[in-house]
């Protein structure tokens, strides 16, 4: 810089230098910035993204938590639930308790300890200290202080801990489950928690009366009516002992579809071609369409006779009548091809296992005519019917499987006449693609509504918000046999 303070040309170029080196820097700490601010942005956008993700999902799906109170362990069954967690902690917040009908005098006082639990975490919000208790003298005696609550207490302690109680014998156990539920278990845990599945939601199911009225030739036997059996009312237990009844079916079996994709792919695998690059792993479903239009050569089975069981006792009177009747047939109709050969296992073996011949008849059949026990309804040959692709003939029920409509996917019987008539019907080959149809979508529902996993989410979730009949059962109305 020279006396009066002018730029020499050496301290321009310094000059220039620094104003280079400043801008440099003031560009890097801008850009800096910019890429602090891109990141935080899309920090937030990825958050809110994540956030929306968990809230659509946890609108679309509802969960629940499963704790299964049995000594056995939980039931060793494919389990393809997205609504359904098991966990081993009893003791979470939000969980549903599932136990056998016979283990609630086990479970009583395993309950009443987690109700003292609850009770305590109520006083420990209240006053804030995390350590409170009840005191020694009501904890000595949980199951009296528990008993002198009144319902609206109890049922307000943690609602969204549940019972789930599941009976799961042919008959019921007569009125000692609903009477045991309420004074020894809704008396202390209130009887909204409280939940009854049952498979005996129907009584006077009397299928061997109709067989010694039909012997006799009488007029009344003509039509099942009646015997079929009529709607239990539990109505006058619901607000006491427990908050729902809910009915109980067999499910259609795992090893039962699984042999049966297993047949179809080493004996049609052009027929399943397609559905084997299926994505959406609905398999089985897929070829539902291709089992149903199998060739099938024989063109009924009952897969039941008079040598499976001799005894009264065995309660298959009524089923041994339906397969004498079916194997009198061709005396009427010459070419009807009829089969009532006892194929593959039977009794315990037949449920834990399963026979090659058993699914290659189910397979080759076009009409499968099923019927009950004499005491009771609901067998897992109806399912195992059903995903054969078969058309299912079968005696009326008081309540079906979710989903099984007369006509729909399955077709009811209400006499022999009417029977007999069917079966003619339906190997008439100008209603064959009818037929085929029903059997298709009697396997459909099978495999889409009807797995393990289908009932255990309907049983446990939505409970509050089912159709309640007039029953007192949480189902669809019952209209009668004839419906």
């Amino acid at each position: 810089m020279d006396p009066e303070g002018r730029l020499g040309s050496t301290d321009i170029s310094v000059h220039r230098s620094r104003r280079k080196r400043w801008d440099k820097c003031l560009l890097g700490v801008l850009l800096l910035h910019s890429i602090v601010i891109i990141l935080v942005f899309e920090k937030f956008q990825l958050n809110s993204v994540h956030e929306k993700f968990h809230l659509n999902h946890g609108q679309e799906v509802q969960t629940t938590k499963v704790w299964y109170y049995y000594e056995d362990g939980v039931p060793n069954t494919r389990h393809n639930s997205s609504k359904i967690v098991y966990t081993v902690d009893k003791d979470e917040e939000a969980v549903s308790w599932i136990l056998r009908l016979s283990d609630m005098p086990k479970i009583a006082p395993i309950a009443a300890e987690r109700m003292m639990l609850e009770l305590e975490k109520q006083l420990q919000r209240k006053s804030g200290n995390k350590q409170q208790q009840l005191s020694n003298a009501i904890r000595a005696n949980i199951t009296g202080y528990l008993r002198n609550i009144t319902q609206d207490e109890l049922n307000k302690v943690n609602p969204e801990w549940k019972l789930f109680i599941i009976d799961h014998s042919d008959r019921g156990v007569g009125p000692w489950g609903l009477w045991y539920m309420e004074t020894e278990l809704a008396s202390m845990l209130g009887w909204k928690r409280i939940h009854y599945i049952t498979r005996t939601t129907q009584e006077h199911h009397h299928m061997d009366s109709w067989v010694t009225q039909s012997k006799k030739n009488s007029q009344i036997a003509s039509d099942f009516g009646t015997f079929a059996g009529i709607p239990i009312n539990f109505t006058e237990h619901l607000g006491k002992a427990c908050s729902s009844v809910q009915r109980k079916t067999y499910n259609a079996r795992d090893d039962i579809n699984d042999a049966i994709n297993d047949y179809m792919q080493q004996n049609f695998p052009s027929l399943i071609d397609a559905a084997k690059n299926d994505v959406t792993n609905s398999f089985s479903l897929d070829i539902s369409p291709a089992v149903a239009k199998l060739s099938r050569p024989m063109d009924v089975r009952t897969f039941w006779n008079t040598t499976v069981c001799k005894s009264r006792a065995n309660r298959c009177e009524f089923r041994s009548y339906i397969a004498r009747e079916i194997a009198a047939l061709p005396s009427k109709h010459p070419t009807m091809k009829v089969n009532t050969d006892v194929v593959g296992f039977i009794h315990n073996t037949g449920r834990k296992f399963v026979s090659p011949d058993y699914i290659q008849a189910l397979l080759t059949t076009k009409i499968i005519v099923l019927a009950q026990r004499d005491k009771w309804e609901g067998h897992l040959r109806l399912m195992e019917g059903l995903l054969s692709g078969a058309l299912v003939l079968h005696d009326p029920q008081v309540y079906w499987p979710y989903g099984v409509v007369d006509g729909e996917n399955i077709v009811v019987y209400h006499s022999m006449v009417d029977l007999e008539r069917k079966i003619v019907y339906y190997l008439d080959p100008a209603n064959e693609q009818e037929r085929i149809l029903i059997g298709q979508r009697g396997r459909e529902i099978a495999l889409s509504e009807n797995r393990y996993w289908n009932s255990m989410e309907r049983l446990l979730l939505n409970d509050d918000n089912k159709h309640v009949n007039d029953y007192g059962v949480s189902y669809q109305p019952w209209k009668g046999h004839s419906n």
